[in-house]
């Protein structure tokens, strides 16, 4: 990669990490926030005399998810229609030529990473909203979530600057941090195609499996308020799910 590529990847990492941190803290929040709203006014002890508290999780996160793809593609949209736009301008076509040094399929894996990135804080968010007693506990709950996404973030900047660090090489691996630290050591080209694999597999089973543990907890945090902090809290959620399960 020549120097005036690894300038304009630099500048393209930067940008996206950006965003997929705006977008991390973003969705992080209003998940939990919804279900917090909803477990603080008992709303959601009415709906799951209704529907099991699986059926209700799987909705939430659908639409959740189907808000978050309708902004993603919005915002896919608009930046393509600029590029056209603007395509025989010097700016867009020293773009073009710089990115075509990459493999097609880089795009691929970028959107992967994005989207099981943001998939896996979601699903934790969801667990998170479930555990706190009302909608005013919830920034405290959250804040492992919101210090994991700033680790990401500072660490994408690391990764952009010494992606062969060994600190770098070792978060890019890190479920909470791959979204971001992979993805920019993968667009410097300084990772294997069987490191990017194995990252992007580690994160897919993580994602699989904070799932599952949500769905196991979730049922059983609807009648769990709590004000001791999350850690007491998370005990008490393993207590109800082995009574409630």
């Amino acid at each position: 990669m020549t120097n005036k590529q690894k300038e304009v990847m630099n500048a393209a990492i930067l940008v996206l990490t950006l965003l997929i941190f705006i977008f991390v803290m973003s969705y992080a929040n209003i998940v939990a926030s919804e279900i917090a709203t909803e477990k603080g006014t008992r709303i959601m002890e009415v709906i799951l005399s209704s529907v099991t508290a699986t059926t209700h999780l799987l909705a939430k996160l659908t639409a959740i998810i189907l808000m978050l793809l309708t902004q993603i593609g919005f915002y896919a949209v608009v930046s393509i229609s600029v590029m056209l736009a603007m395509k025989n301008t010097d700016l867009v076509k020293g773009i073009l030529d710089q990115l075509s040094a990459f493999p097609p399929y880089y795009l691929i894996l970028n959107l992967l990473f994005i989207l099981f990135g943001l998939l896996l804080y979601i699903i934790l968010s969801a667990m998170v909203g479930s555990m706190v007693p009302n909608v005013e506990t919830v920034a405290q709950f959250i804040y492992p979530l919101t210090m994991l996404s700033i680790l990401g973030y500072w660490g994408s900047i690391a990764a952009s600057n010494v992606p062969d660090n060994i600190l770098v090489i070792i978060g890019s691996y890190v479920p909470m941090f791959s979204p971001m630290m992979m993805l920019a050591r993968m667009d410097l080209l300084s990772v294997s195609n069987a490191g990017i694999f194995i990252s992007l597999g580690i994160l897919i089973l993580t994602t699989a499996l904070a799932f599952l543990l949500t769905l196991k907890l979730y049922k059983g945090n609807v009648l769990l308020y709590s004000n001791d902090g999350l850690v007491k809290t998370l005990k008490k959620s393993f207590s109800y799910a082995k009574k409630y399960n």
